[in-house]
């Protein structure tokens, strides 16, 4: 299948780079299936919706690549498709660093910040009564990358950012489903409340269930 973009051209801003708008933009498309899975990407038809030359264009189809949105084999690009054994090899990966890293950060997280993870699972939930499930996701994303940034082992962050890279697509279709967001913001609360009390074997157990009951809602789907 070929990528269709829609009829209206998109002229893009430039506040910030060419390539990094439409990679924002074509990302957007994947995870929240306006691309759908197996679609071939073909780089002409991509330039002239966006008007844009090829360069910058490859730069983000690069970007993609590189998150696991995007496979090349041979000459042809497509849209990277669902594969069951692939999630659940990427979700036990996924349990297995979310552990260990959660077990670093709980005694590292300074009391002035809880504050700030509290508004984003606020936000959270402010999206889901608007509907919006790529927001949801992104606040979803950024709630568990703070918790990430206090990690003193940047190389097991740097694996662990790796796999959610490649979770993005499934993790997308996830938050599809409202029940799905409103167990992941409790889930998510129960985290927050073991990481504030400094139990650390707590958070570690809430987030083993959280990533088991994730890997439940994704296969509902493939």
């Amino acid at each position: 299948m070929i990528i269709e973009m829609g009829r209206s051209r998109m002229a893009l801003n430039f506040p910030e780079p060419l390539y990094q708008q439409a990679y924002r933009e074509l990302k957007r498309l994947i995870v929240t299936g306006k691309l759908q899975p197996g679609e071939k990407v073909i780089m002409s038809k991509l330039a002239e919706q966006y008007e844009i030359s090829r360069t910058p264009l490859r730069e983000a189809l690069r970007q993609l690549q590189t998150e696991g949105l995007i496979v090349q084999t041979h000459s042809t690009m497509k849209i990277v498709e669902l594969d069951k054994k692939d999630f659940l090899d990427l979700y036990e990966t996924r349990t297995i660093l979310e552990k260990e890293i959660v077990g670093m950060i709980v005694p590292l997280v300074p009391p002035e910040d809880f504050s700030e993870l509290e508004n984003l699972l606020s936000k959270s939930k402010e999206a889901m009564a608007e509907e919006d499930p790529y927001k949801i996701l992104e606040l979803n994303t950024s709630f568990h990358e703070k918790l990430m940034n206090y990690c003193p082992n940047l190389r097991m962050v740097q694996l662990l950012n790796h796999v959610r890279s490649l979770l993005l697509i499934y993790r997308a279709n996830i938050n599809k489903k409202a029940k799905n967001n409103l167990e992941i913001y409790k889930e998510h609360l129960e985290i927050l409340k073991a990481i504030k009390a400094r139990d650390v074997q707590q958070a570690k157990q809430l987030i083993e269930v959280h990533m088991q009951n994730d890997q439940k809602r994704g296969l509902e789907d493939l």
